[in-house]
């Protein structure tokens, strides 16, 4: 009687430590954004730092958000949050009409001046602007900041850190690659930030 109960026990404890050992290796995994996003990210970030006398004076990202890389974010949303179809229909579309009448840049900023880091206000020191193939510069329409940095943008763009720099989302007109007005992606582009503490030059592809 004793070695059936001492059997049993065995039995009890294999299966415990083996649920255990499960457990551990699932809290192991990651579960935080895909290598196919990762991948785009990086296909269409560029970075820069722009240095005076061996000092930092600006640290620019820049998210060139265009058809392939809002496919690659909506498809990787879709999956963390399990929308629906009809979920996903709805953002493509969204998507879809949006990048038709822009050209959107996601941009980080940090800088040691933090007073320096104000591309948003009218009276900004720095001159921002997209150099297309045939050497128009193209203002943006808009420069806006972020104002909030949410845990899901700290995740889909994992430059950002929000204890030292800003976001800012930059919008262009729907230039082509004639530097006129249509529907065709600016390739290759550039986009220029100049000040006086320096310039910054990002360019796709």
């Amino acid at each position: 009687m004793k070695k059936i109960i001492s059997l049993v026990m065995m039995v009890l404890l294999t299966v415990t430590g083996c649920s255990h050992v499960g457990n551990y290796l699932d809290v192991a995994k990651d579960k935080g954004i895909s290598k196919a996003y990762v991948d785009a990210l990086n296909q269409w970030t560029r970075r820069e730092t722009v240095y005076s006398q061996f000092e930092t004076k600006v640290q620019i990202s820049a998210t060139y958000k265009n058809d392939v890389f809002n496919q690659a974010y909506n498809a990787e949303y879709a999956r963390i949050y399990y929308l629906t179809d009809a979920e996903k229909k709805i953002r493509e579309d969204m998507q879809a009409g949006f990048t038709r009448d822009f050209r959107e840049i996601f941009i980080y900023a940090a800088m040691p001046n933090n007073d320096a880091n104000d591309f948003d206000r009218a009276n900004s020191g720095w001159t921002i602007f997209l150099s297309d193939a045939g050497g128009n510069q193209i203002k943006p329409l808009d420069v806006r900041r972020v104002e909030k940095v949410t845990p899901l943008m700290e995740e889909f763009y994992p430059y950002v850190n929000k204890h030292y720099g800003h976001c800012y989302i930059l919008k262009f007109p729907p230039v082509g690659v004639e530097g006129k007005t249509g529907a065709d992606v600016i390739k290759p582009m550039k986009i220029v930030f100049t000040s006086v503490l320096g310039k910054a030059e990002l360019s796709w592809p």
